[in-house]
């Protein structure tokens, strides 16, 4: 059975800030939410797993997080950039 994208029928105003980090923020969802849609032929809104997966998922991502985190304060080390 093949799922197909689900399009949420709810007319969702455009968002705007006057904050550049915000909007840059809000362009990079979007860009990949739809890389997710095209590789997974489902939107976040149609996906479904066990809960159990959701937070599995969540975990492994928190700890890439955390990966990239030190590796930034290790290279703000080396650069002799004060915390």
């Amino acid at each position: 059975m093949s799922k197909k994208p689900i399009i949420s029928e709810v007319v969702r105003p455009f968002v705007f800030t006057k904050d550049p980090l915000i909007m840059d923020l809000l362009q990079s969802f979007a860009k990949r939410s739809e890389q997710g849609i095209k590789e997974h032929k489902i939107t976040m809104e149609g996906a479904e797993k066990p809960l159990e997966k959701w937070i599995d998922d969540v975990i492994e991502e928190l700890y890439d997080a955390c990966v990239y985190l030190e590796k930034v304060k290790r290279i703000l080390k080396t650069l002799n950039i004060k915390k």
